[in-house]
């Protein structure tokens, strides 16, 4: 019996050791869901990807100092996210890379400012995200405004992880930024 309970021990510390280092790591999947509708979007739009324009490539840091990475472009998350939120509202919208579309098309760009990801506490972690979009329309920007979010949480294993709290950071800003692009288109 005295046995059984050492096994047993054995196991549930190996199991903690093995939820530890699934949550440690210095790499974080960037990922966006949707969030509620905005409303209506009868425009047409071109997403041209997005400009990283960030000093530092690097998220932030863990509590260990050690850095953290992204494991996916950033400037194509942000892109991706504002061409999901347009087109579920509504929105008739199209996605370019490289080159930009020609004509009176309504164009919308921008800027990736900020996207830092730190651990503050034991399981907290704050993420922050700034975006400076830009509308353009026959080849005239029309409007251009700076977006910021910041969000703290917990991470728990199990329930959530570090790339929840950029979502959610993210999710700020075409929270705020796509209602103001639909009434521009």
């Amino acid at each position: 019996m005295r046995h059984m309970k050492t096994i047993a021990l054995f196991a549930v510390l190996t199991a903690l050791s093995i939820v530890a280092g699934c949550a440690s790591g210095s790499g974080v999947k960037l990922t966006y869901k949707l969030g509620p509708s905005s409303g209506p979007c009868p425009g047409k739009a071109v997403i041209h990807q997005f400009e990283d324009k960030r000093g530092i490539t690097r998220l932030g840091t863990d509590k260990s100092g050690e850095a953290l990475q992204s494991l996916s472009d950033e400037a194509d998350w942000v892109s991706w996210a504002f061409f999901d939120e347009l087109k579920a509202s509504g929105c008739d919208v199209s996605y370019r890379t490289s080159t930009l579309p020609s004509g009176n098309e309504t164009v919308v760009s921008g800027e990736l400012l900020e996207l830092a990801l730190n651990q503050t506490g034991t399981t907290t972690y704050e993420g922050k995200v700034t975006v400076k979009v830009i509308l353009t329309k026959e080849g005239k920007i029309v409007h251009s405004e700076k977006f910021s979010s910041q969000v703290e949480d917990v991470v728990v294993p199990g329930y959530g992880d570090r790339s929840d709290i950029l979502e959610e950071t993210l999710r700020g800003i075409t929270e705020a930024a796509i209602p103001t692009i639909c009434s521009k288109l």
